[in-house]
């Protein structure tokens, strides 16, 4: 199969769980000059995964490409071989930036699922496609007001970004093509740490706040209430994933979001508050600026739509597969977050899950 996106957080995941079956052969499309440096980079992710790496990182092999490029800039050699071993496909890469221009994030989030679909109908044209699974974003909803469904993308919304902007533009771009091949669209919201280890590479969207208030640098914070955050953990993003790669009659769109278990505001203060021993902030209608790193992400404290996730729970649930809500795993997590000093001490995956199990 081909992965795009493995030096990100969820492909990232999505690799983990590959290596962890006897029956799959991975290609990495990475971005980099040539076939040497992409090795060198897929060698950075088994260093975040792993203090001893398995033997079946031999399964593995990476190809230098770049999804805003057209024919993915793959080599004459490296096309060949994804063409004769690639049965299917998951494409993870995107920029997940707030800030980029426009015309900068549709590249990679718009243009590159355009390519992508490009080699699929290649493969399919060729008799050997089985599967693509498209991962999206739920906040293709935008600042849609009230319910969003699984089958929803275009209602009139606006966005909040040019991350969203761009993943709706690459949604829409590569919706007539997907409708003739065996293609799944995934959409995930927030998604944070392992549900059992908390272990995660990146710490943004809730934890830049999380830091700031556990820090004492947060009196009073611009939510609303009674506002709804939308959060999912990596295990259950990619454990989704690797299941829909599977599901070969299931096609169009599927949420991977909390859905009906989504955490109000005010559970998400009162849990900060009693993780870290801190009195509640002052809810205000506006910020008084001393969050600037952080006020990026705090529109997604309270987003205007109810994002179902029916189909999802039908598919998956048969499974296994379900998304716990935050307050199952909400102290793992900051536990984690600590040990790592948020980041700026390296966890492993594998050193993670050890501790989880001693702990």
């Amino acid at each position: 199969m081909l992965l795009t996106g493995a030096t990100g957080f969820v492909g990232m995941e999505v690799l983990a769980r590959l290596l962890e079956r006897d029956d799959v052969e991975v290609i990495c499309l990475v971005r980099a000059p040539n076939r040497a440096a992409a090795e060198t980079r897929l060698a950075g992710v088994y260093a975040q995964l792993y203090d001893d790496p398995p033997a079946s990182i031999a399964r593995v092999s990476a190809v230098a490409g770049d999804i805003t490029v057209d024919r993915l800039a793959l080599s004459g050699r490296d096309r060949d071989e994804v063409l004769a071993r690639v049965t299917s496909i998951i494409h993870c890469a995107a920029s997940i930036s707030f800030d980029l221009p426009l015309e900068t994030a549709r590249g990679t989030n718009a243009q590159g699922p355009v390519r992508m679909l490009e080699l699929a109908r290649v493969l399919a044209d060729r008799g050997q496609l089985r599967r693509h699974v498209h991962v999206s974003t739920a906040y293709v909803a935008g600042r849609h007001h009230g319910h969003f469904r699984e089958v929803d993308l275009d209602l009139g919304q606006g966005f909040r970004n040019t991350y969203e902007q761009s993943k709706f533009d690459g949604e829409q771009a590569i919706a007539q093509p997907a409708s003739e091949l065996p293609v799944v669209v995934a959409r995930p919201s927030i998604v944070v740490g392992d549900s059992h280890s908390g272990w995660t590479p990146v710490f943004n969207v809730i934890y830049w706040p999380l830091r700031a208030f556990s820090r004492g640098l947060m009196d009073e914070v611009p939510v609303d209430p009674e506002g709804v955050a939308d959060i999912v953990s990596v295990d259950y993003v990619a454990s989704a994933l690797i299941a829909l790669l599977e599901l070969d009659d299931v096609g169009g769109n599927v949420h991977l979001v909390a859905g009906a278990d989504a955490i109000s505001n005010s559970e998400l203060i009162e849990m900060a508050c009693r993780q870290f021993g801190r009195p509640p902030p002052r809810l205000v209608a506006h910020g008084s600026g001393t969050l600037d790193e952080a006020s990026v992400y705090l529109p997604y404290f309270g987003i205007e739509a109810t994002l179902d996730n029916d189909r999802a729970r039908a598919l998956l649930g048969p499974l296994g597969i379900g998304a716990l809500p935050l307050r199952d795993y909400f102290t793992r997590i900051i536990d984690y977050a600590e040990r790592s000093r948020w980041g700026k001490r390296g966890l492993t995956r594998q050193a993670a899950a050890a501790a989880a199990l001693t702990g």
